[in-house]
């Protein structure tokens, strides 16, 4: 069990509090930097606690600094006495909290005042040992640089990287003192005073979540209490005893002597052509990245499904990467971390690629660009001069306070967060497509087409229009299917695309429709029941199944949202299966339809979208494909005529 020390530094001017998990690291900085004080106040176990009289102590002293006056010792006494006050007050508020939960022992939280610092600590750190601290700090600062990680998240990158064989806290605390690093409690603790009583206030700083999602408990590692987070608890147990250190990536990545390899690096080997309204997109996405403008930093892509929305990132990351930085390319879905990775490889193949999800074995990889979900981002901070944020839309990024954190604070200081989605939320039209006069291209429709934050692309790569789907209503649609009587429009679409080789994509609302679906249309079509199946995010076989999908195994796939976006099979036609359920938002119908008529050859396909009652999303997206293809024709028609 780690004990963690608070003491007092007074400089000539200034007297501030700080935390150090190895006094002797902290003694030996000061002593070469400048003459000065250094009060030891006492220590504790619980991280959180310390942290938090950290602050309370900062507070206090505000007054002091800046005046040159040194503290008494009946103003350290006083504070002493102050910091045993707020210990016991702390300790009641929790156990008020944690009803229920017994302590270990007489208090929640243990608190050793100190009285004689300099015949407790001792500074054992000699000149050698000192030289050492230093080049081993700049070995570590490279290999964490751009990570946000717990202390067992430390252990396991540096062990990976060969580092692993001595404590690394005595390394960490000197480059947090050299402003290097920045470490703090996993979940912070502190005390709110109100007029009528107190509250304690627990927040995950790994997360950003508050009190209603944290845990309280007495922790088997400090022996104190403790709380942990249950919403990021997928990404490792962050807790108030539990270090989580934060180290920012340099601004500038490459020098001098490596631009010729940045330039390899930066190579963009495609061999595919734009069309003139993507060529002016990803032209427009690429000064973006190249603007050293300040306040710019947020660009929106809008491109319809089947736009070629991959392709218009290629320029703007190369111009990313030729400027020595990475890039992290961030998704709501595995299934499209694990599809774009092996494009992205193929049309930069002197760039290190990598796949992070939740089972990959690469997250603990350095990389030129990284492809990762949204949750994997909560361990990357101030990385990337360039971050592409796909589908912003989606689930589980969606507004999904957690995720927004994770992908803002991974950009690096003075970075570029460039967003790609065929449907933008309305926060991020609001906030990016200028609705006043100003410098950008509008529309005869009125939608501005271009401006310094963003670019719209209206239409197919290939010219052909977005299938407009047709909307039908289904008296007692659901009870057929239980009763396993014939629904006219859904067997004759289904019997029609298979007759003619084509696939089907047959979305369902819940996870428990997918298997009572699959045998409702497996009994009223049985020659083609072999060729039929079902997945859903919890299916063990989930990849297996998608991968037969895509190589025409199963011409008929019964689906939840999760192949909502991120899949092309060409010669597919779609059909949704109670559309006015709230799953299917607009956003969620507009990108299932896109999964039709995306491939050059097969331009066209029928989109079946069957409902229960009269619902709005399926009418409100049926209006916004409309729309976009009455401005892709307009365009053309512009375009025609100059």
């Amino acid at each position: 069990m780690r004990d963690y020390l608070l003491y007092l530094k007074q400089g000539k001017m200034s007297i501030q509090a700080y935390v150090t998990p190895c006094f002797e690291v902290d003694l030996m900085y000061w002593r070469d930097r400048e003459g000065c004080q250094l009060h030891i106040m006492g220590k504790s176990p619980s991280l959180a606690l310390v942290f938090s009289l950290r602050e309370m102590i900062n507070t206090h002293l505000q007054g002091l600094s800046g005046t040159g006056k040194s503290i008494t010792d009946k103003a350290l006494a006083n504070l002493k006495q102050m910091i045993n006050g707020y210990v016991c007050d702390v300790s009641h508020l929790y156990r008020r909290a944690a009803t229920g939960k017994d302590a270990t022992g007489k208090e929640w939280f243990e608190w050793e005042e100190s009285d004689h610092p300099s015949q407790e600590y001792g500074n054992s750190v000699d000149e050698t040992g000192a030289c050492t601290g230093n080049l081993s700090s700049v070995i570590y600062a490279q290999a964490l640089a751009g990570c946000s990680l717990l202390w067992e998240e430390v252990g396991t990158l540096l062990q990976k990287r060969g580092l692993a064989d001595q404590d690394c806290s005595a390394v960490l605390q000197q480059m947090v003192l050299a402003g290097k690093a920045e470490w703090q409690p996993g979940i912070r603790l502190s005390m709110k005073k109100g007029w009528w009583r107190n509250r304690l206030e627990l927040k995950c700083e790994r997360c950003g979540s508050g009190s209603g999602d944290l845990e309280l408990t007495v922790c088997h590692s400090c022996g104190q209490g403790c709380a942990y987070c249950t919403v990021c608890l997928g990404m490792g147990r962050s807790k108030c005893c539990t270090p989580y250190v934060l180290v920012p990536a340099p601004s500038v990545v490459s020098a001098v002597n490596k631009r010729e390899q940045v330039r390899d690096v930066a190579r963009l080997q495609w061999t595919g052509s734009y069309s003139k309204d993507q060529a002016r997109a990803a032209e427009q996405a690429r000064r973006f990245v190249a603007s050293p403008r300040l306040g710019l930093d947020e660009f929106l892509i809008w491109a319809v499904c089947g736009a070629g929305k991959t392709e218009l990132l290629f320029p703007s990351i190369a111009e990313a990467l030729s400027a020595g930085g990475r890039v992290l390319i961030a998704t709501p879905r595995k299934d499209v971390v694990l599809e774009l990775a092996p494009r992205i490889q193929k049309v930069f193949p002197n760039a290190r690629v990598i796949a992070v999800h939740g089972s990959s074995a690469q997250k603990w990889d350095d990389s030129d660009i990284t492809i990762a979900t949204t949750h994997q981002v909560m361990r990357y901070y101030r990385r990337f001069p360039l971050v592409v944020l796909d589908e912003a839309d989606a689930f589980p990024y969606h507004n999904n306070l957690v995720l927004y954190r994770a992908v803002a604070r991974a950009v690096q200081a003075g970075g570029k967060l460039l967003y790609l989605s065929a449907t933008p939320p309305r926060y991020l039209q609001k906030r990016l497509i200028p609705s006043k006069r100003g410098f950008f291209i509008r529309t005869s429709s009125g939608i501005p087409l271009l401006s310094a934050s963003h670019v719209l692309l209206p239409g197919r790569y290939h010219g052909s229009m977005l299938p407009v789907p047709d909307v039908v209503t289904v008296q007692g649609l659901h009870k057929r299917v239980q009763s396993n009587r014939p629904i006219a429009p859904l067997v004759e679409m289904v019997r029609s695309s298979l007759d003619n080789g084509r696939q089907v994509f047959l979305f369902v609302p819940r996870i428990d429709d997918v298997e009572k679906v699959l045998a409702y249309i497996q009994q009223l079509l049985p020659a083609h029941a072999p060729q039929m199946a079902g997945v859903h995010a919890a299916d063990t076989l989930r990849e297996e199944k998608v991968q037969a999908f895509r190589d025409k195994q199963y011409k008929l796939m019964v689906t939840t949202t999760i192949l909502e976006r991120g899949v092309t099979i060409p010669r597919s036609d779609v059909v949704v299966l109670g559309a006015e359920a709230p799953v299917f938002d607009e956003a969620s119908l507009i990108q299932i339809a896109g999964r039709v008529g995306r491939s050059i050859d097969d331009t066209t396909g029928t989109v079946l979208f069957l409902q229960a009652d009269r619902a709005n999303a399926p009418k409100a997206a049926v209006k916004q494909i409309c729309r976009m293809n009455q401005l892709a024709l307009k365009l053309r028609a512009q375009e025609e005529r100059k």
